[in-house]
């Protein structure tokens, strides 16, 4: 599996692909001496030849590792969505399921000012690179580029419906932490002044009765793209959003059940005043005359991260209360046919109710040598409303000693503890694991999440 240094590594990877992308067009373009329009030709040949030699998954490998895909990357291509090319040209349409993602580079525009305009299209294209090859990580669909900005789709007619919502929720915290971890250290290492340089993502869902597939223009000028309310929303939360920052619509929080504890109210400061921002803007009214209230929420981004299916290193450079210790193993296995237990990487898609579900800590043998003996703390934490209408939100805790075992050979063994229930409430459910020392002292925490449909 990645670690956290190749997710880290990957936007220089970008870089790097692109500064040879522009080095060698120019040499090519040097030291030939043709006309114009020959110079042209040549410069997209050898920029198109140079781009399929050159490595453009570098930002998809470790995230697609870390969900446990069975595919090393995804090469699905910009433009119609691919489950509804047959209405290309056409007047036909279909009703069906979508979540929708806008996100645009905060503050791009006073790249122009400081630098010329060679370097901001290469800092502009390598962002937004990297940001499209983080959708298709998260098996999304890029759908256009829109100067500084890109739009996406997630979900299809092959694919899992909830699962396709919680990938966009997903991506959206994989984008902030490939900015943070990744982005700017890359950039401020080339000297690229990126002060409010930053992600804005909007996201919202819209259901099989509330979006129209359908072909728009003539048959030489035409697009097959998405009709919705909730299309629209994600376009005005994007607007809406602060930098690295992302706005979950009234639609995708409903239909997912999504944890309240995971998202905030949006705060504006006007006039040197915090003002809440609780509603979509600009509010508008219903047929009978009422505000339409349409609810918008802020992903909490530094509570979010704590979920996603990171190495417990990089997740506790983010996450203040996840610790790190070399040595210990945490996972979690589902029994999603009779015999047979699959890996379940956190909150990598959604499974059913009634199946089994093992989470298992390791110890190894190097750590035990040190400890004579170890309390492992299993906390599991129920979300969403079946949990609550069954009285079962209340944390359920506990607590197994492993201890020192030897073989034969006086070798210290590794050692482990196990917890195991069956998914029952629909919705995302956490369960923590904790190590503390004879002393008490508590040496490592991290936690694996759980969507149930």
């Amino acid at each position: 599996m990645e670690n956290g240094s190749d997710f880290r590594d990957s936007f220089d990877k970008v870089l790097r692909h692109q500064s040879r992308l522009k080095s060698d067009v120019t040499a090519n373009l040097e030291s030939y001496a043709v006309t114009r329009a020959d110079a042209q030709d040549a410069a997209l040949a050898k920029s198109s030849a140079l781009a399929t030699q050159g490595n453009e998954y570098e930002v998809q490998r470790p995230i697609r590792s870390w969900l446990g895909k069975t595919t090393a990357f995804n090469d699905g291509k910009i433009g119609a969505h691919p489950d509804f090319l047959h209405l290309s040209g056409t007047d036909g349409f279909q009703y069906h399921y979508v979540t929708t993602m806008f996100v645009d580079i905060k503050n791009s525009t006073r790249l122009a000012i400081k630098y010329d305009l060679e370097t901001v299209q290469w800092i502009k294209n390598s962002i937004l690179r990297a940001a499209s090859e983080v959708v298709r990580a998260l098996d999304g669909h890029v759908h256009r580029f829109m100067g500084d900005a890109l739009m996406a789709f997630f979900g299809g007619s092959s694919v899992h419906k909830e699962s396709s919502a919680l990938a966009a929720i997903n991506c959206s915290a994989f984008l902030r932490l490939l900015m943070e971890v990744s982005v700017i250290p890359s950039l401020q290492t080339r000297g690229i002044d990126i002060r409010d340089l930053g992600f804005r993502v909007g996201l919202d869902f819209g259901d099989d009765s509330q979006v129209l597939w359908s072909s728009y223009g003539y048959s030489n000028v035409q697009e097959v793209t998405a009709t919705s309310f909730h299309v629209d929303v994600s376009a005005k939360l994007q607007g809406m959003a602060a930098k690295d920052a992302a706005m979950l619509g009234q639609g995708l929080i409903d239909f997912l059940d999504f944890p309240e504890t995971f998202y905030k109210i949006k705060n504006e400061n006007r006039y040197g005043v915090k003002e809440p921002v609780p509603y979509l803007r600009p509010n508008f009214l219903k047929k009978d005359g009422e505000s339409l209230n349409y609810v918008v929420r802020e992903l909490d981004f530094r509570k979010f991260i704590r979920l996603l299916p990171i190495p417990a290193e990089l997740k506790s450079s983010i996450a203040k209360d996840i610790i790190n210790l070399s040595g210990v193993n945490f996972k979690a296995y589902s029994q999603e046919s009779p015999e047979n237990w699959s890996d379940y990487f956190s909150l990598s898609r959604c499974i059913r109710k009634d199946i089994p579900i093992k989470f298992l800590v390791i110890v190894s043998a190097a750590l035990m040598a040190i400890h004579k003996s170890l309390t492992v703390t299993f906390t599991k934490t129920n979300y969403g409303r079946e949990a609550a209408a069954n009285t079962s939100i209340t944390p359920e805790i506990i607590n197994i000693s492993i201890s020192r075992r030897e073989n034969t050979f006086h070798q210290t063994l590794p050692s482990s503890a196990t917890f195991e229930r069956n998914t029952a409430y629909r919705g995302i459910h956490i369960v923590e694991a904790s190590i503390r020392t004879q002393a008490n002292i508590e040496i490592f925490k991290d936690v694996i999440a759980v969507h149930i449909e």
